[in-house]
């Protein structure tokens, strides 16, 4: 499996988790790409709130939404 030691993702059941293939990044980035989102650990670089299992909008807006919560604060 891939070590990357910058991921803080916790869905470890996501097959494009990287801890899930040799592929690093790429499936995730691609995934998010095709379906508009930004991914967990972008999120996570602002604020480390979101938890597993939360309603979380991982659009563009929604990210845009998270960093003036977080960057304001």
């Amino acid at each position: 499996m891939a070590n990357v030691p910058f991921c803080t993702c916790t869905d470890h059941t996501c097959p494009n988790n990287p801890c899930n293939h040799n592929s690093g990044c790429t499936p995730c980035i691609a995934k998010c790409l095709k379906q508009h989102e930004i991914p967990t650990c972008f999120f996570k670089d602002i604020s480390t709130d979101l938890l597993p299992g939360d309603e979380q909008d991982w659009t563009y807006k929604g990210f845009a939404e998270h960093a003036l919560k977080h960057l304001d604060a």
